[in-house]
């Protein structure tokens, strides 16, 4: 981005007000809108962008990357939804009944932004889309269709388990990052066939390639199959390229990674368990985040990061150097998911739930998605609404979208 900063050389000053909101001035409050980001682009008259947008927000005089919605930097936090579309195929018979029932849930919790999977989990499940391609993709409408309605922002994951196309097309992993291979060649007419469904429709917040892909790199030492960083991030850079020539609206595009490994760097270029400093996670969060790519995603749960350089790092400073790095990659940052309270490390502990919500206000981390809400709290990890749990994870979602319209824009 041509006005972004010199960020590298600002890092000494601006490190702690990334977790600052923007300050008031004319470019980050359009028309003198008080209303929040999500109040203003749900609001019939906004005639504007349409998405989560890129931009640059001024922080004490010095210009980072911003998520903007409406023109309005936006702070959110949502669920996600592993099954809300896929649920149509995975038990439903190819109707819509529990999607629509799920979409009414979301509505009725004031869910503002979902994180779904956009594909079938199995290669057995493929028929479902080759088979009955248009009834597929009418499904995936309809859910966009209601989401408009209900004033949901979606975030489609769309290679969501990235083992079965290989294995549907009898490939190696590796077929990802080799553009004459049949898996490169159905991820660009799959893109096609999301994206240019889905992309009209105001609620579609973002697009997601898939569901932490950059775990299954460079592991071969600990017995895996061995995928490349190359393979990844050729794959990632395929699907980005692809999103950004058919989606005019020029939304934000993301990998949908979990948080980078504390070896990741040193398992590409090792292979080594040994940790990773600062800069070498910065660098392989590039490598990982590929150009056009510009929304790194991160996955928090409860192990601590580690550094080198820096030792053990707790939650907020983990996402403070998060915050840091993206920023000097010049891309946005969010976290993918976090610890829901079905998680086997909170188990419906309120307080273990609570300090992640903390963080991310106290980072003001601008989208952050909790595992993971699902009608008949049968996806794992999940939440049902009228369960304790459930009841708990949407009451502390709504308490903290109520703190997020008090940041300072």
């Amino acid at each position: 981005m041509n006005k972004l900063l010199n960020i590298a050389s600002a890092l000494p000053v601006i490190l702690a007000l990334l977790a600052c909101g923007c300050e008031k001035d004319p470019s980050n409050n359009p028309d003198n809108d008080t209303r929040s980001a999500l109040e203003r682009y749900w609001a019939e008259d906004y005639t504007g962008e349409i998405g989560i947008q890129q931009g640059e927000c001024n922080v004490k005089g010095v210009v980072v990357p911003r998520m903007l919605l409406g023109g309005k930097p936006l702070y959110v936090t949502g669920v996600n939804c592993y099954n809300l579309f896929v649920q149509c195929h995975d038990s439903d018979g190819m109707k819509t009944e529990r999607m629509e029932q799920t979409v009414e849930v979301l509505k009725k919790e004031q869910v503002p932004i979902v994180r779904f999977s956009g594909s079938p989990y199995y290669p057995g499940q493929f028929h479902f889309y080759f088979d009955q391609k248009q009834k597929f993709l009418e499904n995936l409408e309809h859910l966009a269709s209601l989401c408009d309605e209900a004033h949901i922002l979606l975030v489609p994951s769309i290679f969501w388990q990235t083992n079965s196309a290989p294995a549907y097309y009898e490939e190696d992993p590796t077929a990802w990052g080799d553009p004459s291979s049949k898996t490169y060649a159905y991820m660009l007419s799959y893109t096609a066939d999301i994206v240019n469904t889905l992309k009209d429709h105001k609620c579609v917040a973002m697009w997601e390639f898939g569901n932490e892909f950059n775990l299954a790199a460079d592991i071969g030492s600990a017995g895996y199959k061995d995928i490349p960083a190359k393979v990844v991030s050729t794959a990632y850079k395929g699907f980005a390229d692809q999103v950004k020539k058919l989606d005019a609206h020029g939304r934000v595009i993301a990998s949908g990674n979990s948080i980078m490994r504390n070896a990741q760097y040193h398992l590409m270029t090792g292979p080594s368990w040994d940790k990773d400093s600062y800069e070498q996670y910065k660098e392989v969060s590039g490598i990982f985040n590929p150009d056009p790519m510009n929304g790194m995603s991160e996955h928090i749960y409860e192990e601590a990061r580690e550094f080198s350089d820096k030792g053990k790092v707790g939650r907020s400073d983990q996402i403070s150097y998060a915050k840091q790095a993206a920023a000097e990659l010049g891309k946005v940052y969010y976290v993918g998911e976090f610890t829901g309270p079905s998680c086997s490390d909170a188990m419906g502990d309120s307080l273990k739930v609570r300090k992640h919500f903390i963080s991310y206000y106290a980072q003001r981390v601008q989208v952050s998605l909790m595992w993971n809400y699902a009608l008949n709290g049968d996806i794992e990890a999940s939440f049902k609404a009228d369960h304790p749990y459930g009841r708990m994870a949407f009451n502390m979602m709504r308490e903290y979208n109520e703190r997020f319209k008090t940041v300072v824009e």
